[in-house]
C-alpha cells in the first residue's frame, strides 16, 4: 500500500508516525480489496488537530474527517470511520457475489429452486428449467426466492415469474427476436 502522511503547521515524532502508521495499516485486514493507496492530511490549528483520509481501491474511494486535542486521537477517529465503511462495503460487495440479497445470484443456486443441475450433464454449471407458465407459477409459489427465471416450454423464451407489489404474481418473457 502506497501511504502519504502530510502536516500542516506541525511536525509528527518519529515514534508518533509510526504509530499513526500502524494504525493505518491495519485498515488492509478490513478491506474486500487490495488497497492501492492511502493519503492522510493532518493539520494542527488553534489547539485542534484535524484529519481528513482518503483511502483508494480499486475503482472505489473511501474519505473520513475528524479532530481531536492530539494527533492519535484523530487518526484512531479516522480509521475507526474508514473500519466502518470498509466493512459495509465488504458486506454489500461479498452479498452480491454470494446472492445474499437475493437477485441473480440467489437465484442460481442449486436448491431446487430456479435452476438445477442436470443429472447427465458434464458441466459444473446449471441447467435452465424447461416450463409452461402455469408449472413455473407453481414452482414460484412453492419457493421462498424473489423471483423464478425459467423457459417458456409453449415458445422457448426466457420468463420470469415475480410477486409484484399488490401481492399477485406477475409474468414477463424476453422478446424473441
Amino acid at each position: 500500500m502506497e501511504m502519504e502522511i502530510i502536516t500542516r503547521h506541525f511536525n509528527l515524532g518519529d515514534e508518533q508516525r509510526e504509530t499513526i502508521e500502524a494504525s493505518l495499516d491495519k485498515l488492509e485486514r478490513f478491506s474486500p480489496r487490495p488497497v492501492e493507496s492511502l493519503k492522510l492530511t493532518l493539520a494542527h490549528e488553534a489547539g485542534q488537530f484535524t484529519g481528513d483520509v482518503v483511502l483508494h481501491l480499486k475503482n472505489h474511494d473511501f474519505r473520513a474527517d475528524a479532530s481531536g486535542i492530539e494527533p492519535e486521537f484523530t487518526v484512531n477517529d479516522l480509521v475507526e470511520s474508514l473500519r466502518k465503511q470498509l466493512d459495509r462495503f465488504k458486506g454489500k460487495t461479498s452479498g452480491r457475489q454470494k446472492g445474499e440479497e437475493g437477485g441473480l445470484g440467489r437465484a442460481m443456486l442449486d436448491d431446487g429452486g430456479v435452476f438445477a443441475a442436470s443429472p447427465e450433464a458434464d458441466t459444473e454449471g446449471f441447467v435452465l428449467k424447461d416450463l409452461g407458465i402455469d408449472d413455473a407459477k407453481a414452482a414460484f409459489g412453492a419457493g421462498e426466492l424473489p423471483f423464478l427465471i425459467f423457459r417458456n416450454t409453449a415458445n422457448s423464451r426466457l420468463g420470469v415469474i415475480y410477486r409484484r407489489s399488490d401481492g399477485e404474481l406477475g409474468h414477463m418473457e424476453a422478446d424473441g427476436d
